[in-house]
């Protein structure tokens, strides 16, 4: 697959959405995309995979900017880059460089698949950033569901480039869901993800917390799915136990997937702590 512009489209290999209000959320976060103006100024393979690509968006004259890479969601098993393209410009309104990334899909490919992917995505954005104006010192990662506990495994394993904040949307952070149905949200991880159920364990960001020095903030919708709320409550306790600097955020009223779709909005709450976390973040050689 040569053509660029199927890295937009959904995998054709990808497990059919069949919740209804999973399918809505794709169709309008594709609506999103399609609608917006602003191209990536660079799209970039990690790999040969046609899961392992990024697309780079870029304010004019960018130079040395702050870099925010952020993952989709999808349950691991769906999702492409045309669900990140709308929050292209609030992003780089900041300004800061905005990296789309996607990566390997279960149950195509198994887990680690999907950690290696994000972990090789990061290296290569801190080694191309001087390139599309970023600053390699100063790369902020998020994502919304998934893509979050993607985001949130690769800064607590701090085995790549430094992440100098973690910005994840309605994600889960324990993935050790025990005696659950296939059937259930929580046993897709089971049915679709594992090779084997004991790697649950190694797939929680969790149990990575221990040593963390990175800020977090973690955001989830009032609405949102139990097990997402629980374990976002869950992950806040953990960081602030172990000295972590940690803040939430509870949309009100909102479900898993308005809760990313927001991120359209250049004036959500999000930005401004976004925003703010960017501005209290000078070059690491600075603090040396």
């Amino acid at each position: 697959m040569n053509d660029l512009h199927s890295r937009d489209a959904r995998d054709p290999e990808a497990i059919e959405i069949v919740a209804p209000e999973a399918a809505r959320y794709a169709d309008r976060v594709e609506q999103l995309s399609r609608d917006t103006a602003l191209h990536p100024v660079e799209r970039l393979a990690y790999g040969d995979d046609r899961g392992q690509w990024l697309d780079v968006y870029a304010p004019p004259g960018a130079r040395d900017l702050p870099i925010v890479v952020f993952w989709h969601g999808g349950a691991w098993i769906n999702g492409h880059l045309g669900w990140l393209r709308f929050m292209a410009p609030a992003v780089t309104a900041l300004p800061a460089v905005f990296v789309a990334a996607t990566y390997r899909l279960a149950p195509r490919c198994r887990w680690p698949a999907q950690y290696e992917d994000v972990s090789a995505a990061l290296s290569l954005v801190a080694a191309h950033a001087r390139r599309f104006g970023g600053d390699p010192e100063r790369i902020v990662v998020g994502g919304h569901s998934a893509g979050g506990h993607l985001a949130a495994l690769v800064t607590l394993r701090r085995e790549g480039p430094p992440v100098r904040a973690c910005f994840p949307v309605s994600s889960s952070y324990d993935l050790q869901y025990g005696n659950v149905t296939h059937e259930s949200l929580e046993g897709r991880v089971y049915r679709y993800l594992f090779a084997d159920p004991r790697q649950d364990r190694e797939a929680s960001p969790v149990e990575y917390v221990a040593g963390n020095r990175v800020p977090f903030h973690l955001t989830w919708g009032g609405r949102d799915f139990p097990h997402i709320a629980a374990a976002s409550r869950r992950m806040v306790e953990t960081l602030a136990a172990a000295g972590c600097q940690v803040t939430h955020t509870i949309v009100d009223g909102a479900s898993h997937f308005d809760t990313h779709l927001a991120l359209g909005d250049a004036n959500d709450a999000w930005y401004a702590r976004l925003r703010a976390a960017l501005a209290a973040m000078p070059p690491l050689r600075e603090n040396a």
